[in-house]
């Protein structure tokens, strides 16, 4: 039982008289970040992904049936994929969710989260400039590349009906509501925002040095849309940070079961990753005019259904900090460059906003000197 003090002293007579600052401390409603044994279990799959990962298996003794099993504990105590949530897509703006969210609590998506708190900062940094932000991550064209098209086969196949001349037209819903594209709208006003290179406000493309976009996309996720950053208007609205959830678990089974039992075995589990996938990308909307024609055709090919794993990982997962940490795992390529989108009258032109430059090294992290001076035997990784 967990509640502040004068609570706790109701439910046991042990507390009576206890310092009820220290019980509050321990056990009050505040402290919704304490450890659970389901918080534990996740923390195991996620590092069993990790250690089956190619960057570290031959060293781990960790195979993709352990990582398969450890996530598969982890959501059955939701009832695998028939307890996925289907607004979990959208956790960071589910108004009703966040609004009526208790101390105590979590929406169905997460497993554990932080305190719920009202801010402005997300929106001050991220919000394009004529709704008063400082535009300061914009996402590239390579991201928006990963989204597919709404009937779910991918932008560069030929099912995939993509119009390079409508190129945001008929595509995955998880791409306007995460990214803010030329046309796109936002804000509490619902206002048209224009990134184009052409734009005539402060929105367009590298109109304004650090603040206007680089890429010709400004963040959509995380965000909140009913926030008012207007100084004759501000209004904040409330936030919370989801440290683990469940939608990370369902990509760590569906990668992990894929590699270890092929794309449709369940491996004693009552779900398949392309279960997972099917319950993932639907909820999103994707493919529910064909039944995913393309997921269709990819449920008996396990290297298809490794690539789109990885895909729909990159999608569900963007701007929660894991892409760079599952490319070195994956030992996939860190050098490809960054994109962008410039567009001017009715023409889009791919551009090349950063370089990347990566050893194969650095896969591996540096070993800080500090640490390494204290133990004579801990070698440092090589490259560094």
């Amino acid at each position: 039982e967990y509640g502040d003090a004068a609570e706790m002293q109701r439910l046991s007579a042990k507390y009576a008289g206890a310092d009820q600052g220290k019980v509050t401390r321990v056990f009050g409603a505040n402290f919704i970040g304490r450890m659970s044994g389901k918080v534990v279990e996740a923390f195991v799959a996620k590092a069993d992904l990790l250690a089956a990962s190619p960057a570290y298996s031959d060293q781990s003794g960790i195979d993709w049936k352990t990582a398969a099993a450890s996530a598969a504990k982890v959501l059955n105590h939701i009832g695998g994929v028939d307890g996925m949530d289907p607004t979990g897509w959208t956790w960071y703006c589910n108004a009703d969710d966040i609004e009526n969210l208790s101390p105590t609590e979590s929406p169905a998506e997460i497993l554990w989260r932080g305190e719920r708190a009202k801010s402005l900062s997300l929106e001050e940094d991220n919000f394009p400039p004529t709704l008063y932000g400082n535009g300061r991550i914009n996402p590239t064209q390579n991201l928006v590349d990963a989204f597919p098209m709404l009937n779910g086969y991918p932008v560069s196949h030929l099912s995939g009906e993509y119009d390079e001349n409508l190129p945001y037209a008929n595509r995955d819903p998880r791409l306007a509501a995460y990214i803010l594209y030329n046309g796109g709208k936002a804000g509490n006003t619902n206002k048209e925002i224009f990134t184009a290179a052409d734009g005539t406000t402060n929105d367009a493309l590298n109109k304004v040095v650090g603040r206007s976009t680089r890429t010709g996309y400004y963040l959509r996720k995380l965000l909140r849309q009913d926030i008012s950053l207007d100084p004759n208007a501000k209004a904040d609205q409330y936030h919370y940070t989801p440290r683990i959830r469940y939608t990370e678990i369902f990509l760590a089974y569906a990668e992990a079961a894929n590699q270890a039992y092929g794309p449709q075995n369940k491996g004693g589990n009552s779900y398949s990753a392309y279960d997972v996938m099917k319950k993932l990308r639907s909820r999103a909307g994707i493919g529910l005019d064909n039944g995913d024609a393309y997921l269709e055709s990819i449920k008996n090919d396990q290297a298809k259904m490794a690539e789109l794993i990885r895909n729909e990982r990159r999608i569900e997962l963007c701007f929660e900090g894991f892409r760079f940490w599952d490319l070195r795992r994956w030992k996939s390529n860190l050098t490809e460059a960054a994109k962008g989108m410039n567009i001017s009258g009715t023409r889009y032109t791919p551009m090349e906003v950063d370089k990347r430059s990566f050893s194969e090294y650095m896969y591996y992290g540096p070993i800080p000197y500090s640490e390494v001076l204290k133990y004579d035997e801990l070698k440092q990784n090589q490259g560094w």
